[in-house]
């Protein structure tokens, strides 16, 4: 039995499944979820943002770990909060892997098939392999409502580039604040030289401000608002996936737009920098097929 701990947004939780999925479909074992860190809504540290779980908007196969499950590997979290970090101190765990204590892909694969699984496993090369298993898992159990269809049609008509800004948590966050509008605007110049009639919709948690600041001249620009969101983002998602073409932040909800996506002419532009304090020239979250600016 394979144990993923859920943590963070819809975008990393993907993530975090995916790790899971290809280490249990590698050992031909069951896939299981700890989602309580996402059901815990204590106080916590400075900027941590409350995310529910929302993976229950797929077709995934996994089921929920109980607590009894999880105890095999470690110190579930439930109950009283002070408590759980006590009893962390003096439990010992069993075949838990963390995510940085594992630096490359083979040291990914090496781990057992009964293990519990604590990071954000953000390398596609954890689980390429299996991409067709996972975009079964990641189709949406319930169709788009019929207010969104339109939209959607009008998406999928045009020779459609999905832009999408990622702003609220990320205004000033120390780690993640790092791009501006000259990333969009040379990304647009990389999709002008294509000499093809596009046209953007640009996608935000803030279309206001989008609708304020990015304003190039010359193309066609569509804002999708966020009447089209849906309860937990699924909307959003699947409009994004309606596009034709990509210009993402660094962010893993719409990265998983546009790797799901499966049109065979799909381009996408991404930024080459993650994080702020990355050492790398490019980030491995980032295809090597993926255009970087």
């Amino acid at each position: 039995m394979i144990i993923t701990m859920l943590q963070g947004g819809m975008g990393n939780q993907m993530f975090q499944y995916a790790a899971g999925l290809a280490l249990a479909n590698r050992h031909r074992t069951a896939l299981k979820l700890d989602i309580h860190y996402l059901l815990d809504t204590s106080r916590r540290y400075f900027r941590y943002t409350h995310r529910p779980y929302a993976l229950d908007v797929f077709n995934i196969t996994a089921t929920i770990a109980s607590p009894s499950e999880i105890s095999m590997f470690t110190v579930p979290r439930v109950g009283n909060k002070y408590l759980y970090h006590l009893r962390k101190r003096f439990v010992k765990n069993r075949n838990v892997f963390r995510e940085s204590e594992l630096p490359t892909e083979d040291d990914f694969f090496r781990i057992p098939s009964d293990a519990y699984l604590e990071g954000y496993w953000q390398r596609p090369t954890y689980f390429h392999h299996i991409r067709e298993l996972l975009r079964r898992e990641f189709s949406f159990r319930e169709p788009l409502p019929e207010f969104c269809l339109p939209m959607w049609e009008t998406i999928k008509n045009s020779n459609a580039v999905c832009v999408v800004f990622r702003r609220g948590d990320y205004v000033g966050h120390p780690q993640l604040d790092i791009l501006n509008l000259d990333y969009y605007h040379a990304a647009i110049n990389w999709y002008r030289a294509k000499n093809e009639t596009m046209t953007y919709f640009v996608f935000s948690d803030d279309i206001p401000w989008c609708q304020a600041n990015f304003r190039p001249t010359g193309i066609s620009i569509q804002f999708v608002d966020q009447r089209y969101t849906g309860p937990k983002a699924e909307y959003y998602l699947q409009l994004m996936m309606a596009c034709k073409h990509y210009i993402i932040p660094n962010s893993t909800y719409p990265w998983w737009a546009a790797w799901l996506n499966d049109h065979p002419e799909k381009t996408v532009v991404a930024p080459r920098k993650w994080f702020k304090n990355q050492t790398t020239e490019r980030n491995p979250i980032v295809p090597d097929t993926w255009i970087t600016l």
